[in-house]
């Protein structure tokens, strides 16, 4: 357990990250190649993606992250037109901001994520929500009735931002972003895919701080006391190592890919925002108390088994459907809902 934490824990959500911020560059250039005014299409689109985060967020899923990107993505066209050198810059200050985060929280007594884990409690007692799933993520998933899993959903969304803000990950995402703005740039102005050179040495790089870095926070937290030094070096830890090690994993998956395409991960990439719903539907349905209530009564190599089973159905079903339709279904909406306002 300890592996895959060290291994995946944060990673891979930074990974796509990047891929998000990457998209975001390669549309800007495009349009701007077409004449088109960028600025208010990413504006509907992060609209519409912020619509669709709040409902996954407020009332399916407490662990989402399309609201948080929605609201990162405004942000992150104050700097689409950063040259490259500052914007490199700025995502250092960025991912390193966790830090400053803390130190704000605990030593300086500015507990602001506290404030917003009140606002929940106020809507849960507004709302008549003294269930135990309220305050136990067990009863939360053992929970049986609709209603409390809506009302626990609805109000939990405010303890989901307070968490993220406790840690620093607003920070940290959109560190990423920028990192995947430059990316994105190099892809279609420097052909960075092709630039071997510099791929193996971000893998190399990245691999060898992001994993060092990575295990001393593994340490910080099933072995080091609870106190605040180690508190203050456990946050240190996971801004340096969680980054370089995505880094590290997307540059050498980059080289991999540029010796064979890999078909099941690139049409299950092309309908991401459709299979990263479902896969809330399929957990849901598998693990809480309202579906099969699965939670809590399968090893740790039996889930794993599972998700790659799941993802592997995901990934067919991607490959079948694109073969009769150009996007994913909920890509389509996405997009229709962004055309038809421009309209």
């Amino acid at each position: 357990m300890m592996i895959t934490f060290t291994a995946v824990d944060g990673k891979f959500y930074t990974i796509f990250s990047l891929l998000f911020a990457i998209g975001c560059a390669i549309q800007y250039q495009r349009a701007m190649k077409k004449g088109m005014a960028f600025r208010p299409f990413f504006h509907r689109r992060m609209s519409w993606l912020l619509v669709i985060g709040l409902i996954h967020l407020c009332l399916i899923w407490l662990g989402d992250i399309l609201t948080l990107y929605a609201i990162l993505g405004f942000a992150l066209l104050w700097f689409i037109d950063v040259p490259d050198d500052r914007l490199l810059l700025w995502a250092v200050v960025f991912i390193m901001l966790p830090v400053v985060n803390w130190i704000l929280i605990y030593p300086l007594s500015f507990d602001y994520p506290k404030t917003v884990e009140a606002l929940g409690n106020r809507l849960a007692l507004w709302l008549g929500n003294d269930s135990p799933a309220m305050t136990s993520m067990q009863a939360y998933l053992q929970n049986d009735r609709w209603e409390i899993f809506f009302k626990t959903n609805l109000s939990n969304a405010f303890n989901r931002w307070s968490r993220l803000f406790e840690e620093g990950r607003p920070f940290k995402v959109f560190g990423v972003f920028l990192i995947g703005l430059w990316a994105g740039r190099k892809i279609t102005y420097a052909n960075l895919l092709d630039n071997t050179l510099l791929l193996k040495k971000v893998a190399m790089w990245g691999l060898s701080v992001g994993i060092a870095f990575s295990a001393l926070r593994t340490y910080c937290l099933f072995f080091a006391d609870a106190d605040e030094f180690w508190s203050l070096v456990e946050t240190v830890a996971y801004a340096l190592g969680t980054v370089p090690l995505a880094m590290g994993y997307a540059a050498a998956f980059a080289l991999y890919y540029r010796q064979k395409t890999i078909v099941f991960l690139e049409a299950a990439g092309r309908m991401a925002l459709t299979n990263y719903l479902m896969q809330t539907v399929i957990g849901i349905a598998l693990f809480y108390g309202i579906g099969l209530g699965l939670a809590g009564k399968l090893g740790f190599t039996v889930v794993l088994l599972l998700a790659f089973f799941v993802f592997g159905l995901q990934s067919l079903s991607s490959i079948l459907w694109l073969r009769k339709f150009k996007q994913g279904p909920l890509e389509k909406f996405w997009r229709a809902r962004t055309q038809s306002t421009a309209a």
